[in-house]
């Protein structure tokens, strides 16, 4: 899982990429249109797991459980969350039964068969979810993120700032959120990489007409600009395909790299210096 090489052409697929040094500063427009192949740096006093990942077990299906089969195999490959384990006392919480399965499925062996039962029984408390039925993979991760563990939010979690301009005055208003990911929409027969589409997600949105901004200083909805960037970029960073629409799902293969630059996406004054590699893909 540390550098796949496959096509996102299934319902659900969230690329894990993880913060390396670079000096890169292309501008957003070329950073859309080219490939990176660039020589990647020693990352950030990370640990690396002690364990092959081509030794790694695998999981029992004990019966649609292949989205939380998924969910916990992808966190297996962050070097982050294998070590919470080694900082945490044995005890029966989701969080250790998590990262418990998480840290052995890093060893050589079987398929391992003793952890996901417990987590199984704690997924309702997360998510929507009938034992035997099929579930949503990406909310359940989200759910993971965001409920079972403050360490494993930290690792997740950036901050994204929404700025809206006011075209009669030029006043502007700026909002701060946290997030754990970036959900991107795919449209159907159309071949657009996953930077372009970054690339999209991220350039100026006009509010106009239905959907005016209404401004406190004009006292009126009015025309504006709409612009989203990031103030601080994870340390993992996901990003969420969104296959399904209406019921169908969108078959288009979507070309990505195994490295991708987030400087283009830096609110002015946050220039960033760090650059993403792919560590894991999440396809369910």
């Amino acid at each position: 899982m540390r550098t796949p090489a496959v096509s996102l052409t299934t319902p659900f697929q969230a690329p894990f990429l993880r913060h390396e040094a670079d000096t890169r500063q292309d501008s957003a427009f070329k950073n859309a249109e080219k490939r990176l192949h660039l020589p990647r740096e020693p990352e950030r006093n990370v640990e690396k797991s002690p364990f092959p990942t081509k030794c790694a077990r695998g999981l029992w299906n004990t019966g649609n459980t292949c989205f939380l089969n998924a969910t916990i195999q992808c966190l297996g490959a962050i070097d982050e969350v294998n070590q919470m384990h080694s900082l945490t006392e044995k005890s029966t919480t989701t969080p250790d039964r998590l990262l418990i399965c998480v840290r052995e499925l890093q060893e050589p062996g079987t398929a391992y068969t003793g952890t996901p039962a417990p987590l199984i029984q704690q997924i309702p408390h997360l998510i929507r979810y009938k034992k035997g039925e099929p579930a949503d993979a990406h909310e359940l991760l989200i759910a993971m993120i965001n409920d079972v563990s403050e360490s494993i939010l930290q690792i997740f979690q950036g901050q994204t700032a929404s700025t809206v301009k006011c075209s009669s005055r030029n006043k502007t208003r700026i909002k701060t959120d946290n997030t754990q990911d970036i959900s991107l929409h795919i449209e159907e027969d159309a071949i657009i990489s996953l930077e372009e589409r970054l690339y999209d997600f991220f350039q100026p949105e006009t509010l106009e007409v239905e959907n005016a901004y209404w401004c406190d200083t004009c006292q009126k909805p009015c025309r504006s600009t709409k612009t989203l960037s990031y103030t601080r970029t994870p340390t993992i960073f996901i990003v969420h395909l969104k296959r399904l629409i209406l019921g169908k799902k969108i078959q288009n293969h979507i070309p990505f790299d195994t490295a991708l630059d987030l400087e283009p996406y830096m609110a002015p004054g946050h220039a960033s210096t760090q650059d993403m590699k792919l560590i894991g893909i999440i396809s369910h």
